[in-house]
């Protein structure tokens, strides 16, 4: 029990004990310490959870989102998720600037980097079943880019732009609006920002000139690539 506050996970609590004691143990018996070790913490330290623990949560998430038609399970699996990052955030520590920093302090079959993103992905589509997963999806991205603002560009830009998303997809134009300005002068040259505000308002109920207006913002030359807001534009005008 000591020694669980002192790992993050059975296997590496399994090299701490053969350090300090005289394992004799070779071949297939080797494997006992370190399996041994998972699931006595999984039994004696179950409110601690470890790195494999983790990892069969994050894994039953996938599993559940993976299931086809009425059998998946969107919501359970966001649920299971958000308990993890719960966890995981007692691990993260000041000097951790980036989420790549952060890889340190768990290891399983998904890389925080990847399993962070869709864990956003996830409470989008969660929130289209019960809207109350769109707050959680606001917390959780405003929350990710707190704790880690120097992971590179596409991860914070996704995290800011789903924010302001999931305003709008509850009701709070303005509040959406605020976040889609700050995040185009933050990032002035991404044309994901003006895309994703306009897309706020090409959508039903549908404000078109609210839309052309943002779309047009984005026809700037700073913007590193514009095809894809001459292409959105070209498709309002078509549907007008």
């Amino acid at each position: 029990m000591k020694d669980v506050g002192k790992s993050y996970s059975g296997e590496e609590l399994a090299d701490h004990w053969r350090k300090q004691y005289p394992i004799t143990a070779r071949g297939f018996d080797e494997d006992f310490l370190w399996m041994a070790a998972i699931i006595l913490w999984k039994r004696f330290a179950p409110d601690v959870p470890s790195s494999e623990m983790l990892d069969d949560m994050m894994q039953h998430g996938y599993q559940l989102i993976e299931r086809r038609g009425s059998d998946r399970k969107v919501v359970e699996a966001c649920n299971i998720w958000l308990e993890v990052w719960e966890h995981l955030k007692t691990r993260f520590t000041p000097d951790m600037k980036s989420i790549d920093d952060a890889e340190r302090v768990f290891t399983g079959m998904q890389s925080l980097y990847n399993w962070c993103q869709d864990l956003e992905q996830e409470l989008h589509s969660a929130g289209l079943d019960e809207p109350a997963f769109f707050q959680k999806a606001i917390d959780y991205c405003h929350e990710f880019c707190k704790l880690f603002p120097e992971s590179d560009e596409l991860i914070l830009h996704n995290m800011k732009r789903a924010e302001a998303e999931a305003h709008f997809a509850l009701g709070r134009g303005a509040d959406g609006d605020r976040l889609f300005e700050a995040l185009i002068k933050q990032y002035p040259d991404n044309p994901w920002g003006y895309i994703g505000w306009c897309d706020m308002y090409a959508m039903e109920p549908r404000d078109v000139e609210s839309a052309r207006r943002i779309y047009e913002m984005g026809l700037n030359p700073m913007v590193k690539d514009t095809r894809d807001i001459i292409d959105r534009l070209k498709t309002l005008e078509n549907e007008r």
